[in-house]
């Protein structure tokens, strides 16, 4: 897939603000789903209050290192792509996509699939470096704005609930309904 030159493997942005608010919004064992999941920093803090934790990564190499750096049996690791998972329809409570969307092929396909797995009134939580040159994080061109991200979610099956501002990135929340 184009653009994963950009991408470290690793703990390479280790943000306890990150961590907390994505664990704000996952019940207490609920089920979570981690969408280009790469190394699998975030599986890990998603098993701080998840019953299951899908780690989906399309890259087989990010799979493994994901495998390797959680070691827990309510993560399951899945090599496929985002827009078709095996994840069973309308079992998930939160979806994360950390500096990942961006990445994905067929957006619409990939929000179809949120749709899909995302239990009734549950929500899509989407972390992207903001536009503008940085040292690190994705190049400029693939970076995208709040705006750029939301147009993808605009049918009557989402709400978007909110926009964070998280200095160096943005936080789209959004919830099915």
């Amino acid at each position: 897939m184009p653009g994963f030159r950009h991408h470290r493997f690793g703990p390479s942005y280790v943000r306890s603000d990150i961590d907390e608010l994505i664990l704000s919004y996952l019940p207490q064992g609920g089920v979570a789903a981690d969408l280009g999941c790469g190394s699998g920093r975030f599986c890990q803090v998603l098993l701080n209050k998840a019953s299951k934790v899908y780690c989906v990564d399309i890259d087989e190499y990010a799979i493994n290192m994901a495998k390797e750096n959680t070691k827990d049996n309510r993560a399951v690791f899945l090599n496929e792509d985002a827009s078709s998972t095996s994840i069973p329809a309308s079992s998930v409570d939160l979806v994360i996509m950390v500096n990942a969307f961006h990445d994905m092929e067929n957006k619409d396909k990939v929000v179809l699939e949120v749709g899909r797995i995302l239990k009734q009134g549950g929500l899509a939580l989407i972390i992207e470096s903001k536009p503008g040159l940085a040292s690190y994080g994705p190049p400029p061109w693939l970076r995208m704005s709040p705006n750029d991200i939301i147009k993808y979610f605009n049918n009557p099956q989402f709400k978007v609930e909110g926009i964070k501002d998280l200095g160096d990135f943005n936080a789209i929340v959004i919830k099915k309904l």
